[in-house]
């Protein structure tokens, strides 16, 4: 079966700017000593909810990241260097502005507009060059005592230039299931990709709720690096897992008229 991202070439290359090539958990954290050594994330909202089983925890950064998350009392994403965000590559011409926590590509205005209201954060953020605005609405989905809580990411991306735009946006994840940072299962399908500690059974999913996008899929990553937006698309996983430190995510392709907006929208959940 053909899947739909067929737009993209046949392999996930890493961004030469932020990511130049595939490193090993030790030199990532010479690289990145200051977040690494403490990995306590830096949250401007926490979100709990549930007992037991079903207790559920993660956090959301000034900047619309999930730096944090908890099923059981068992970390997901806060293990060594932390990795979740989002990307977009602007085809036309190509730009890239990425935020995956543990870097970003400088590429964002300072300012950024941040409300919580109950179990919504609202973080507005616009790109240096003033060609796009991205606005993230973060819902936390409560857990029940029918299972653990998720939370929801709505991304609205706007075109503020003048022109119509090409564009990819992207949901990322380094996933360390279990707190374990290199022993995880990592696979997809064309909505969900996840990663699992095959021996606890815990694990984080991501699943794509957006189905109006020109393109969309789900993939995983056999690394924990973040992903180049504007890189030639693959990095599928073969037919069979992937052992190790690897990640997951969302990509949506839209084409966005100026000054209108596209939203992409998926949930991450414990599996």
């Amino acid at each position: 079966m053909l899947r739909k991202l067929m737009f993209f070439a046949v392999v996930f290359t890493l961004s030469s700017v932020a990511l130049a090539q595939i490193k090993t958990r030790q030199e990532a954290r010479t690289e990145q000593s200051s977040k690494v050594a403490d990995p306590a994330p830096e949250c401007a909202a926490t979100f709990t909810s549930g007992t037991d089983l079903t207790l559920t925890q993660f956090c959301v950064t000034g900047a619309g990241n999930i730096a944090q998350f908890s099923v059981d009392g068992v970390e997901m994403i806060a293990v060594e260097q932390i990795g979740e965000g989002y990307g977009i590559c602007d085809e036309t011409p190509q730009a890239r502005y990425y935020d995956y926590y543990y870097v970003d590509s400088g590429n964002w205005r300072s300012t950024k507009q941040i409300t919580v209201n109950g179990n919504v954060v609202t973080i507005t953020r616009t790109t240096s060059d003033g060609l796009w605005q991205l606005k993230q609405v973060i819902t936390n989905i409560p857990a029940t005592a029918l299972g653990p809580g998720s939370v929801k990411i709505s991304m609205a991306l706007k075109n503020l230039s003048g022109v119509s735009k090409n564009v990819i946006l992207m949901r990322w994840a380094d996933v360390d299931a279990n707190s374990d940072a290199s022993g995880n299962d990592f696979d997809f399908t064309n909505q969900t990709s996840y990663g699992l500690e095959p021996i606890s059974g815990f694990g984080l999913g991501s699943t794509n709720n957006t189905f109006n996008a020109r393109e969309q899929g789900a993939f995983a990553l056999n690394t924990f690096e973040g992903p180049d937006p504007c890189a030639t698309w693959g990095g599928f996983l073969p037919a069979s897992l992937f052992h190790g430190d690897g990640s997951i995510g969302q990509s949506w392709q839209f084409s966005i008229a100026p000054h209108a907006s596209s939203t992409a929208i998926s949930t991450y959940k414990p599996i």
